[in-house]
């Protein structure tokens, strides 16, 4: 019996050595994390200190990344962008004529298509259809490049066309019910009055191609009258 007892002794003695050895190795584990952590500056409290501390911080760390569409909406952009620090005799947005005159017809056929993928996209697409009617307009009053700014101008209307029609019917509409009604006036939407702008934009530029036009023809005419009266007078 007492050898039985000094066993039985021996084996708890033995399981209570191990369960110390153990508890010791997993308390060097965490120490040595600790430790590491400690070394680092990457404490488990410490970032959410930094964090209450330094709010800038941690939007430092989360810059916005903008991604355009295109290649075309990219420029539109940041040519509207850099318009207010621009000397007022350049043009502003040459560095798009340029951009498509070193592209083919498919490439500028994409690039123009994707400004505006329908009324469900106009969220986004009709701040950039406005860049681009600015753009034209701007193309259309420099009197360069006649042949190049109306090709662009056809795929744009034919490529947006159905949008620009049903904004302006959906605007003329309104107007026309805003009349009619004899409540108080209610403030515009941001989204209306962009419309509006836009719509406003390509009426002008409407006027200014057909302007352009005219103004080309004259000249071709008036060449056309001096070669045929020299022609007699040889």
């Amino acid at each position: 019996a007492t050898e039985q007892t000094a066993s039985a002794g021996g084996t708890s003695n033995n399981d209570t050595q191990t369960k110390k050895d153990g508890s010791d190795g997993w308390d060097a584990v965490w120490s040595d994390d600790e430790a590491e952590a400690d070394k680092d500056g990457l404490s488990e409290t410490e970032p959410i200190n930094e964090r209450k501390n330094n709010p800038t911080s941690e939007s430092n760390k989360r810059r916005k990344v903008v991604h355009h569409r295109s290649k075309l909406a990219e420029l539109l952009q940041s040519c509207f962008d850099a318009k207010e620090v621009q000397s007022m005799g350049g043009e502003t947005y040459a560095d798009v004529t340029f951009h498509l005159s070193q592209m083919g017809p498919s490439s500028i056929d994409v690039e123009i298509s994707s400004l505006c993928y329908g009324i469900h996209d106009l969220d986004e697409g009709l701040p950039l259809l406005h860049l681009a009617s600015m753009w034209l307009l701007e193309a259309c009053q420099s009197h360069q490049s006649f042949e190049a700014v109306n090709a662009y101008l056809h795929r744009f209307l034919h490529v947006h066309g159905n949008i620009i029609t049903r904004m302006d019917q959906a605007l003329q509409k309104e107007n026309e019910e805003s009349l009619m009604s004899d409540g108080p006036g209610e403030a515009e939407d941001p989204q209306k009055l962009k419309l509006k702008e836009f719509i406003e934009t390509i009426a002008l530029l409407r006027e200014k191609q057909k302007g352009a036009s005219n103004r080309l023809q004259g000249k071709m005419q008036h060449t056309i009258c001096l070669l045929r009266h020299l022609s007699r007078m040889v």
